[in-house]
């Protein structure tokens, strides 16, 4: 393996270790550590003897910044004690895995995916986004596998999962496809060598030198403001989000909501509401209402310059 290779394993590995355990902890109010190794190129054959008994393959598939899909594969027992610690269980395992309990590690991967994808977008410089999470629980047959995920090649990346009582590897699977591309992204592919121009005849070379005047770069206090691409900027349809508040939940106390079911949120009653534009906090202000419909007054409001930069 070279130095690319392991460059890439360790930020990969990092993002998704770091992500996956932040989750689980979250979701189950356990602390969880994860750790990552490179593991070995494999045939979609051999994916079932990644497991001793029944497993779980979850499918992200990539819809912005990547195409392909990403595979991850843990055993059908520890994948069914996760939910239960998170439904407020003591971790009892299952035999299957099916309604709320498929629903909640589908929900609870699909946050992997974005804690993750958004560390890789920052080392990316671009935007990673999945379209949804797919869960399959399966027998221990090669054939199971081959049906879910096709032939090809699959780069493993093993994450390593401790906690007091679950401890177990979930195994991320990258098709070739896929890994070519997200090493692309990080910069982690060595480009082709260019090949070398041809020598320009002499003549030209004269010609060149005498009708390209030597001139002077101007001086630059600060980057050039382009009043084209600012008016393209103005266009640029962002989201808007009036937040009055928010609160952390267990997964299990989630599915257990009714209708007038009352959540405690983190503001008081007489705190400001956030104006959040692109994620951003920008303004703050008060709900009001005005002809019959909610509007929000502002209060606060940060600077022009400031409300451009939520615009990255």
């Amino acid at each position: 393996m070279d130095a690319r290779d392991m460059e890439f394993f360790q930020k990969v590995g990092s993002a998704f270790a770091e992500s996956m355990a932040s989750v689980f902890s979250m979701l189950t109010g356990r602390d969880f550590q994860m750790q990552s190794e490179p593991g070995s190129l494999m045939e979609t054959a051999a994916i079932a003897g990644l497991q001793d008994g029944p497993g779980i393959l979850v499918k992200a598939n990539y819809q912005k910044g990547l195409s392909g899909t990403l595979f991850f594969t843990l055993p059908l027992k520890e994948g069914t004690m996760l939910v239960d610690l998170m439904l407020g269980g003591e971790g009892a395992p299952a035999e299957e895995l099916v309604g709320d309990s498929k629903d909640a590690l589908a929900e609870t991967f699909n946050q992997v995916m974005g804690s993750a994808n958004q560390t890789l977008s920052d080392l990316a410089g671009e935007t990673f986004a999945i379209a949804n999470v797919e869960i399959v629980a399966m027998a221990q047959e090669a054939a199971a596998f081959t049906e879910q995920m096709g032939q090809g090649g699959f780069q493993d990346l093993r994450l390593h999962t401790s906690q007091d009582s679950l401890n177990t590897t979930v195994h991320l699977l990258f098709p070739d496809l896929l890994l070519q591309q997200l090493k692309r992204k990080l910069g982690l592919v060595e480009a082709p060598a260019a090949a070398p121009e041809p020598p320009a005849p002499a003549s030209a070379s004269v010609a060149a030198t005498i009708a390209a005047p030597v001139r002077q770069a101007p001086v630059a206090s600060g980057p050039p403001t382009d009043a084209g691409n600012l008016d393209l900027l103005l266009d640029i349809q962002l989201p808007v989000v009036v937040r009055m508040g928010q609160t952390e939940m267990q997964m299990g106390e989630l599915l257990k909501l009714t209708p007038g079911a009352i959540l405690e949120l983190n503001r008081s009653a007489d705190a400001p509401v956030e104006l959040l534009v692109n994620g951003k906090l920008i303004a703050k202000g008060e709900v009001v209402v005005v002809e019959g419909n909610f509007a929000f007054r502002i209060t606060e409001i940060d600077t022009r310059a400031a409300r451009i930069r939520s615009l990255g």
